[in-house]
């Protein structure tokens, strides 16, 4: 190692020696063979000490002549433009082409005049010229940029005019005001309907082709003149207003995050459905484009096509996903929940999209934020739904229903649970990491209803879903609340009335839907029974007093008519059997069984005890009455009129 580098110094030190003495090439020579036959490790210093060479002195002034006339022409044609405020691009088509060729031209010249043996002053003046060219392209770029731009037409947004609205549940109102009662089909129409993301491809040319050919053309020489950062910002620039201008149209506003969430509900709520369609545009349709468009103007040109699609595009999508972080974060009251779980579908279904065109490594950020978005709304989603848990338990309302008929509550608690339905595939994945036990408390010991999801579904050895489960809990906090409700009435018969009335409709509620799938067709039949039993213990309480009139107790010994039993008494049972059904009849007069068919059983179930008891009593004293006098006034109703009155029964207005 030592010696290497010893023969290094040595030959370096002969080098410099030659370098200095050396007054021309033969002396050079000479000096070289000298020290060759000193030492041969110097015979190789030919090769060392050779210093650049250009082409013989006999060529060199023929070669800058001739770069001096290619660059005469090239100057002539550009400088030429610099004086004409006419566009280039706007005269004869063979115009940009001799401008192009020109500027090729002068870009081939400038690797030959950076040689040594060139000449400076020419290499100078080539620079001004390209300088002067490149900015005249940069503005030419600029110009056919912004006429050939135009933000996105409305006619893309004809599909969605089409769609229905969804609107949130009840309107946006309290979720505890009442529900008006006008119809028993007419509640859907206050519950927001999921509506499926329209799955379509229509990028478009924004640029004719052949101008997109053009400016591919002219941002080849900007960035050969080493002009790139400055092609790029104009077409960013350009670009970039073009695209807000189109999300403007969409219906998509910046607002600040404090805004959004100090804005009422009803103006939040359009601005979530116009957030929601102009998303769908954007992802389908707008970023696409500008995506395609970006990639055939810097075709050929890597750095810049891989750089000036996300500086023009992606404060567009993060302006998409700050007004998602913002409703994210606003209060939770049930009534937003179907609002925040669309704004989490959309974004779930058009992440690949999304993913697809911000692809690139720059991009990286902003994939990374639509995930954190998707997982914000999520939670904001469950959050929703457990206050709308709280909000089921809490409704104190202390005013009976009249007549026993629907409770507000019932009404919107089922259909939102009907409509949470169409959102199962969300919810499901919404719920599976927050898996519920099946309730085992509330209304078990009233109803008896926490283990019937669990009994059926082991029996068919089905998997109790998440949703079911989740749905469950809500329908027993329902039930809860309305057994306490219930207990708001002063006779008894009607609080039964009231809670035949709302099972029997939830139970409807359930069958009518899909519900009946999720729940199973033993949660239908416990429920039924619950239904029936209400029914009975109904009319058992209301006719009580009505029924023990047709009793025999007090009139017979051992089944057999009393000795000592008077006409009297059997006339001041009779008495007695009239006005209970008459206060019966009166008191049930405003009574209200709003679904007919439970409405004509409970008749049945009222007449088939009540007719057949009246006839026997009938059978076995009324001869005592028929032999005295005035017999009418205490055998007042026949069968048949019973029947008439019974069938009077629970058609009070709703």
């Amino acid at each position: 190692m030592a010696n290497n580098d010893g023969d290094k110094r040595v030959l370096a030190t002969a080098q410099h020696i030659v370098r200095t003495l050396g007054k021309n090439e033969h002396m050079t020579e000479d000096m070289i063979r000298i020290l060759s036959n000193f030492d041969d490790r110097f015979s190789n210093m030919n090769e060392l000490t050779k210093e650049p060479r250009g082409p013989p002195a006999s060529s060199v002034s023929a070669i800058i002549q001739k770069m001096g006339e290619r660059l005469n022409v090239a100057e002539e044609v550009i400088m030429r433009r610099t004086s004409d405020v006419r566009l280039i691009w706007d005269g004869h088509p063979d115009d940009a082409v001799v401008y192009l060729r020109a500027v090729d031209d002068l870009q081939s010249l400038m690797g030959p005049l950076s040689s040594p043996w060139s000449d400076k002053a020419m290499l100078d003046r080539a620079h001004h010229v390209l300088q002067v060219a490149a900015q005249r392209l940069i503005e030419e770029f600029n110009v056919m940029l912004v006429t050939n731009s135009e933000a996105v037409d409305t006619e893309w947004l004809s599909y969605c005019e089409n769609e229905p609205s969804a609107h949130s549940a009840r309107g946006g109102e309290d979720p505890h005001a009442p529900v008006s009662d006008s119809s028993d089909d007419d509640e859907d129409e206050d519950i927001p309907l999921a509506h499926p993301v329209t799955d379509f491809n229509a990028v478009f040319d924004p640029i004719p082709p052949e101008r997109v050919k053009d400016l591919n053309e002219i941002a080849q020489r900007i960035v050969r003149a080493g002009y790139g950062r400055e092609c790029i910002q104009v077409y960013v620039n350009v670009r970039k207003s073009v695209l807000e201008q189109s999300l403007y149209r969409l219906g998509m506003q910046k607002i600040k995050m404090e805004i959004v969430q100090k804005m009422a509900w009803e103006g939040l709520e359009a601005k979530i459905k116009n957030w929601i369609q102009a998303l769908k545009v954007a992802a389908k349709v707008v970023f696409p484009t500008e995506k395609k468009l970006c990639d055939n103007v810097f075709v050929g040109l890597n750095p810049q096509r891989a750089n000036s699609f996300p500086e023009l595009a992606s404060g567009a999508l993060m302006q998409f996903l700050a007004f998602g972080k913002a409703v994210a974060g606003v209060r939770r009251t049930p009534e937003k929940l179907f609002k925040i779980l669309d704004m989490f579908e959309i974004i779930k279904d058009l992440r690949s999209d999304i993913n697809m065109v911000f692809c690139d490594e720059l991009c990286e950020r902003i994939r990374t934020e639509v995930g954190i978005v998707l997982g914000q709304l999520g939670e904001a989603a469950r959050g929703t739904l457990q206050e709308f848990e709280l909000a089921i338990q809490k409704d104190a309302s202390k005013i009976p229903v009249v007549g026993g008929a629907f409770h507000p509550l019932t009404r919107y608690v089922m259909n939102y649970i009907k409509f949470l339905v169409d959102y199962s595939g969300t919810l499901e994945i919404l719920l599976k990491d927050k898996r519920r036990e099946v309730p085992k408390s509330l209304g078990v010991e009233t109803f008896g209803l926490s283990e019937t999801l669990l009994e059926s579904r082991s029996r068919d050895n089905e998997q109790v879903s998440s949703l079911a489960v989740q749905i469950m809990w809500l329908i027993v906090y329902l039930e809860g609340n309305l057994d306490a409700k219930s207990k708001l009435y002063m006779d008894q018969s009607m609080a039964l009335l009231f809670l035949m009335n709302n099972v029997h409709y939830i139970v409807q509620k359930v069958r009518q839907s899909e519900l009946s799938a999720l729940l199973g067709d033993g949660w239908l039949r416990k429920h039924n029974g619950q239904v029936r039993v209400y029914a009975a213990n109904y009319v058992r309480t209301a006719w009580k007093t009505v029924f023990s009139c047709l009793r025999d107790e007090g009139l017979t010994t051992n089944g057999r008519l009393s000795s000592g039993v008077s006409r009297v008494a059997i006339k001041d049972r009779f008495k007695n059997f009239n006005l209970a059904f008459e206060e019966a009849c009166a008191a049930q007069s405003s009574f209200v069984v709003p679904d007919p068919q439970l409405r004509e059983e409970l008749r049945i179930a009222i007449a088939e005890k009540l007719i057949p008891a009246y006839r026997s009593f009938v059978g076995r004293y009324g001869n005592f009455l028929e032999t005295g006098r005035q017999p009418d006034k205490y055998l007042k109703y026949s069968p048949d009129d019973l029947e008439n009155h019974v069938i009077d029964l629970f058609d009070a207005p709703n």
